[in-house]
């Protein structure tokens, strides 16, 4: 019974240390400019094609996109047309992001 009392003062002698009204501290954050690190159009399409495991041909077929265009898109960094586009989008199944705006259907 003693060991308990004591380290319930023990405890409470902490717990009356700490002073709760100080904020916790924060990691400072860290600001990093979006287009450092933002993928392009055409990094996006090839990173979504190959984790959906699609290759450029297939996609081409799938989307009525040209395989030509889709190869220009992904590698020249040609931008896709919006009709192409949403082709592409609707076939990986989203995830393209233009200028940090998701696209979405209207």
């Amino acid at each position: 019974m003693e060991k308990f009392i004591f380290s319930g003062i023990l405890i409470a002698t902490l717990i009356s240390m700490v002073d709760h009204r100080a904020p916790l501290p924060q990691a400072k954050a860290t600001v990093v400019p979006a287009s450092k690190y933002q993928l392009s159009i055409g990094q996006q399409i090839q990173l979504a094609r190959i984790k959906k495991g699609f290759s450029q041909k297939y996609l081409a077929r799938m989307s009525g996109v040209d395989l030509e265009e889709i190869i220009a898109i992904e590698k020249e960094g040609v931008l896709p047309t919006v009709n192409n586009l949403y082709k592409l989008h609707d076939i990986l199944g989203g995830g393209i992001v233009i200028n940090g705006d998701s696209i979405a259907r209207l």
